[in-house]
């Protein structure tokens, strides 16, 4: 590599960086600070949400909630509690309808694999990680990225979702395991 072409290279990772740090300031200062307030009432959340061009279906999302990205869908009557974290920085997150967070819940998307040499790879990638209809998380439950929570799933407090979580159970634990079937 030439000497002139090693500062313009450099010149341009930093510009790609202020790009990218400029754009989660954004996002955290219209999604966190702004409509994130305890001060900022639900309907003008939501109105706040959706002309950023988020698909949020309900009004019940609360103060506190953080979001990073827009690639956010969540159904409606879903009631997103206090302190959640929905990172859909760069992948995409699917809540359907009738679900319950419960406060600081954590949806993740972002995940590093391995390299062929078998350590972790510095390089991210994004999956979709997709909570389906009439699902409860309970408080600080963290949903993996790739994890999809199937329908009427109800998961316990603290419990770490991987995988593929089937309709119907209960679920604990770390990772959450299915413990009973849900009563009819």
């Amino acid at each position: 590599m030439s000497a002139v072409a090693r500062p313009a290279a450099v010149l341009g990772r930093v510009g790609r960086t202020v790009r990218l740090d400029l754009g989660i300031a954004w996002r955290h200062l219209l999604f966190g600070v702004l409509a994130g307030s305890a001060l900022v009432p639900r309907p003008l959340r939501w109105a706040v949400y959706r002309a950023a061009g988020l698909d949020v279906r309900t009004l019940n999302v609360f103060s506190g909630v953080r979001i990073t990205g827009h690639d956010l869908s969540i159904g409606e009557q879903t009631f997103v509690n206090h302190d959640c974290y929905l990172d859909a920085a760069r992948g995409r997150i699917e809540i359907g309808a009738g679900c319950h967070l419960a406060p600081e819940v954590m949806v993740l998307t972002a995940t590093h694999g391995f390299d062929a040499d078998g350590r972790t790879s510095r390089a991210a990638h994004y999956l979709t990680t997709r909570i389906e209809d009439d699902v409860w998380l309970g408080a600080r439950v963290t949903v993996l990225p790739g994890a999809v929570v199937e329908s009427g799933c109800v998961v316990a407090a603290g419990a770490v979702v991987t995988g593929t979580l089937e309709r119907g159970g209960v679920y604990a634990g770390v990772p959450a395991r299915r413990i009973r079937e849900v009563a009819a």
